[in-house]
Order: C-alpha cells, then structure tokens, then sequence
C-alpha cells in the first residue's frame, strides 16, 4: 500500500467518522433531512411496503452499482468503503451517544452545526474522490460530465428530496432541514477549496 492509498484510507475512515457522529447527534434527533438516500427512503416508506432501512440499503446497493459502471473501479471501491463506513459508525454511534434529549433543542441550531460537521466529513472524502455513498454517488456522476461544483451538483440532488419530505413532516422540519442542506451545499465546496489551497502552500 502507498502512501497516496495511505492517506485516502484515512481521509475516508475520518470523513466516515464525522459524518456519523453528526448524524446521530445533530440530525437523527431533531428529525431533520439533509437530502440523501435517507430522506428518499423516508419519503418511499408511505407508498411502498417496505422499512425505510430496506429501502435504504436497496437504493444504496444500486447506486454503487451505477458508480461501477460510470465512475470506475477505483472509485467506485472507495466510495463503496465510505458508505460501510459511514453506515457502521452509525451503527455504532447510535449505541454509544445515548442521548435523554437532544443535544441542541433548538432545531435550526442543530441543523446548522450538523450541516457544518457533514459539510466537513463530506469535503475530505469528496476530495480523494469517496463519498458517503447515497446521492453524494449522483453528485460525482455529475461532476465527471460537466463543470459543476460538487456543492452545487448535491444541491440539484437533495433539494427536491427536502422539499417532498419537509412537506410530510411538517413546516418546522422543512425550514431546518433546508437551511441545514444550503449549509452543507456551500460549505462542502468551501472545504475542498481550502484542502487545495492548504495542499499547494505544502509544496
């Protein structure tokens, strides 16, 4: 193993960590949609008979597959490595930070500060080229055959996502969940700006 494939591993696994942990801690508790196979699965569960986590994991396993075939093997290993971890940490997370209440009441609050953690966790593994899998998958596909900035192809994605969702659970979840999704927009491609500019100063 190199030292490239070194620091992507570790750039995936820290992503992967961050992202959970603001899942579990910041979103899940507040009810909130930030896009994503998620907010898809959540949306699908009243017109299909099945759990939001079978079509969760169903959605998922079809993406990677497209990410096969259009954005190649390497790629396509690394973001499938990004989801499992992301999906494990969850997991794992969620038995760990076992919260009476939320950590932030406040909805906007922590739609804010967990946009900004995924803003982070999904800057770093974009950069090497991972993800965490979901529509983040869609938003690299995009990105391959056009100009658009990988915030901006993630806005195309899940805005619709949220406005079909917020729409289910109410105004409140709405509100939030979109100001949480501009802020992860924007501050996904202000991340890897600043990994790029922080990267030619080292040299």
């Amino acid at each position: 193993m190199t030292k490239k494939h070194i620091l992507e591993f570790l750039c995936i696994l820290l992503g992967s960590i961050l992202y959970a942990v603001s899942t579990v801690l910041f979103i899940f508790p507040k009810g909130l949609l930030l896009g994503g196979t998620s907010g898809i699965s959540v949306i699908l569960e009243s017109f299909l008979p099945f759990s939001p986590g079978t079509i969760l994991v169903v959605i998922n396993f079809l993406l990677i597959f497209l990410a096969f075939i259009i954005l190649g093997k390497s790629m396509a290993v690394k973001t499938l490595l990004g989801s499992v971890f992301t999906t494990v940490f969850v997991g794992v997370f969620e038995k760990l930070f076992t919260l009476p209440s939320p950590l932030i009441p406040n909805a906007y609050l922590s739609a804010i500060v967990g946009a900004l953690i995924i803003a982070v966790a999904s800057g770093v593994m974009f950069y090497v080229d991972s993800s965490s899998g979901g529509t983040d998958i869609i938003a690299l596909i995009v990105r391959k055959f056009s100009r658009m900035n990988i915030g901006k192809a993630l806005l195309v994605t899940d805005v619709l996502i949220v406005l079909i969702g917020g729409g289910l659970s109410g105004w409140g979840i709405f509100f939030s969940s979109l100001l949480g999704l501009l802020v992860k927009t924007f501050g996904i491609d202000f991340v890897i700006a600043g990994i790029k500019k922080w990267k030619e100063r080292g040299r």
